[in-house]
């Protein structure tokens, strides 16, 4: 039998004893430096004796972070006192590990800090490996943790990635607390993603996770999915007076006033008192179909409970308000009403919560008409939070002659609406070959210091050069300029094209100044600056603007090239 032959060196060390010292030192160090910080409350003036801003490595960071995680606090201090005295700036590695430490012994907040700058930061994905990674090393388990990171980025409004957040949590086996995914669902029902919510409820159901019934009840509802809502009622497996006023709402909100009062005795039957909201929600239903028996009924029943005076005369303002803040903006424009048609004076808030409210709903034809109301009357809205409301839901209007001239006089006001919004308002003008409302708007908007978008600007001034009105465009840009804002590439050679049709020389080396402050020059540009120039006989002007092209290595294709330095013949 042949003999095996192994290398001579297969049982060898694999360190050199210079390894095995630096490693021994490395653990003495982590020993040293984890039992100061758990037995000295002087910790903090004994650590600068090891020099430690020289020794310190992520690894070294990470195990003195498992060694002093008996003592939380500790560990989040000296967390915090590395990155602040030694300008020690911890991987994302022990982030996450302070993060699970933090979490794991209940001290939310320092968690809650770190973990937003890492938001900022950091992708999902890796965010979220990292995490579930720390929980292993500390043999801890992830679901917390993990339901902690959901919680903030739903809490943030970032629903996005909380969703990514939610995917990667379940693709590795775990299922966030049921408080983290109602968390999610809340913020998805906040920015109505009722689809989203549904698709959520489903994954959830299939991992044996039970969210609020409430939650549920809420997405059936809005998905249009009443009737499994109200089987749950019927089979006794929810009783709940939140779920019975979302039905009684829903039905409402039908015109089903036979299923809403149906569903509000069998509250009382149940012993939950239905109160103003509940009633004022039928009675808002009944006030959209115009229904004056339901209306005179539930007028009847509010009195009866307390829930109304008789005579009403000195609550038109409170009741007005609190139907608005229900957002029951038909009850609302009800009470409101007939408040002014006996003559009762209303409070100026009184008329802002009507106009807010209305703008919110979304019913414009009828917020349009309460602002005239306030005009005429000199009422004075003092909450900015009205007109805001209002002027976003104007700028969601199809352009009209009366509603770009509202949008206009109320940012006249000082009330300036959403930029994204009031950008898409202009650009609609623009598209509808509305270019005198265009341009009046755009005007008051730079007239209050206001910025508009280039877009906008950039539709108008290419209308301006097209129809040969250089006056109008180069005033424009002086008015973009002042308020220091500018346009794109494209738009600015369509300007100096214009301008060079009415050899105005001097404005077309103004705007082009502005462009080389921009940074906005191109090669088009130059090619239509010294063209423009050559035409004018401007030669010297012209060749210096060629130098500088070819200087800043934006010289055209050749064959453009050539035709432009056959203008210095």
């Amino acid at each position: 039998m042949p003999i095996l032959k192994l290398p001579f060196n297969q049982f060898s060390k694999s360190k050199s004893p210079s390894n095995w010292r630096a490693q021994i030192n490395q653990n003495q160090l982590i020993s040293q430096i984890s039992s100061i910080i758990l037995q000295r409350h002087n910790w903090v003036t004994l650590l600068p004796n090891f020099n430690l801003a020289s020794k310190l490595t992520p690894s070294l960071f990470h195990q003195m972070l498992l060694k002093t995680q008996k003592n939380p606090q500790i560990s989040v201090s000296f967390f915090n006192w590395v990155k602040t005295n030694l300008g020690f700036q911890p991987d994302l590695a022990a982030h996450s590990q302070i993060i699970r430490i933090s979490i794991n012994s209940g001290l939310f907040q320092p968690a809650k800090d770190i973990l937003d700058s890492l938001i900022e930061t950091q992708r999902v994905p890796v965010l979220v490996d990292s995490v579930i990674r720390a929980c292993r090393r500390g043999k801890d388990s992830e679901s917390p943790v993990l339901g902690f990171v959901l919680e903030c980025y739903s809490n943030k409004g970032l629903l996005t990635q909380a969703l990514e957040v939610f995917r990667r949590t379940t693709i590795h086996g775990h299922v966030p607390s049921v408080r983290a995914c109602n968390g999610l669902l809340d913020s998805l029902l906040r920015e109505h993603e009722l689809k989203l919510a549904l698709c959520v409820c489903g994954a959830l159901f299939r991992r044996g996770v039970l969210p609020d019934y409430v939650r549920i009840a809420q997405i059936l509802c809005k998905n249009g999915k009443l009737e499994r809502v109200v089987r749950l009622l019927d089979m006794g497996i929810v009783c709940n007076a939140l779920i019975y006023k979302l039905v009684i709402d829903c039905y409402s909100e039908r015109g089903n006033f036979s299923g809403a009062f149906h569903y509000l005795d069998e509250m009382c039957n149940r012993k939950f008192d239905p109160g103003f909201g509940t009633y004022n929600s039928i009675l808002d239903g009944a006030c959209k179909y115009e229904n004056e028996e339901v209306i005179q009924m539930v007028l009847g029943s509010m009195v009866e409970k307390g829930l109304l005076s008789k005579l009403p005369l000195l609550e038109y303002d409170s009741i007005v308000q609190k139907t608005c803040n229900l957002g029951e903006t038909h009850a609302a424009q009800m009470f409101f009403k007939r408040a002014r048609d006996e003559k009762i004076e209303l409070d100026d808030s009184t008329y802002g919560c009507m106009l807010r409210a209305l703008a919110k709903e979304g019913r414009v034809k009828e917020a349009i008409g309460v602002y005239y109301v306030i005009l005429e009357n000199g009422v004075t809205v003092v909450k900015d939070s009205c007109y805001h409301a209002f002027i976003n839901v104007l700028c969601e209007e199809d352009p009209s002659e009366e509603v770009s001239k509202l949008v206009g006089e109320i940012i006249g006001k000082g009330f300036s609406p959403c930029g994204s919004k009031l950008s898409k308002f202009v650009a609609s003008l623009c598209k509808n070959h509305r270019w005198k409302e265009a341009d009046d708007l755009v005007n008051v908007v730079i007239e209050k210091g206001l910025l508009p978008d280039s877009f906008c600007c950039c539709a108008l001034m290419e209308h301006y050069c097209r129809s040969r009105q250089i006056d109008s465009a180069i005033a424009l840009h002086e008015k973009i300029k002042k308020v220091k804002g500018s346009l794109d590439v494209a738009t600015y050679n369509v300007l100096l094209n214009g301008i060079f049709t009415e050899n105005r020389t001097e404005d077309a080396v103004s705007v082009f100044d502005c462009m080389r402050s921009h940074n906005l020059l191109s090669s088009a540009s130059f090619t239509i600056m010294i063209s423009g120039l050559c035409s004018q006989k401007e030669l010297r002007k012209a060749m210096k603007f060629h130098d500088e092209m070819l200087k800043m290595g934006l010289k055209p294709d050749i064959a453009t090239y050539k035709r432009l330095i056959s203008g210095f013949k």
